[in-house]
């Protein structure tokens, strides 16, 4: 049985281990999931082409989702998520990211500019030069987050 596991970096090599010798196969594509409370990721596993690649979160400056496909943008490039937008809402770390719209979660370390908009509606500009807009639906939100 394939298990992933979204422990902490201190428990993960002991979780892991003890899994593993249980019979269970750790796989980061697995849909069993184990997870401590209260967990934040301190990365993502991302796809892009035939790859598989380790996305520290302090990197990812947004995450967008198009119909069924989930894109964190991170250095400039694109890397496919398994997770749904709703999940990784979820588990990110609330001090660090915050949904902006119904298709976008940014990075608040990433955030360059706010522009206000008309209609009660932002304008960021990242870090990497992405342009994403807090919508009305999360206008206040956003607002009361950054004291504005």
């Amino acid at each position: 049985m394939k298990i992933k596991l979204l422990v902490s970096d201190e428990r993960y090599d002991e979780i892991a281990s003890e899994l593993v010798r249980k019979g269970f196969e750790i796989d980061d594509g697995a849909d069993l999931v184990l997870s401590e409370n209260n967990y934040c990721p301190t990365h993502l596993i991302g796809r892009k082409d035939d790859e598989i690649y380790r996305l520290k979160t302090a990197e990812i400056t947004h995450i967008e989702s198009f119909s069924h496909d989930v894109v964190a943008h991170c250095g400039g490039e694109g890397y496919k998520l398994n997770e749904c937008l709703r999940k990784l809402n979820e588990l990110l770390d609330p001090k660090e990211f915050i949904r902006i719209s119904n298709s976008v979660i940014v990075s608040v370390n990433h955030i360059k500019s706010i522009k206000p908009a008309l209609s009660q509606k932002f304008v960021l500009t990242l870090t990497d030069g992405s342009r994403v807009d807090v919508t009305r639906s999360y206008y206040y939100i956003f607002r009361e987050f950054f004291g504005i």
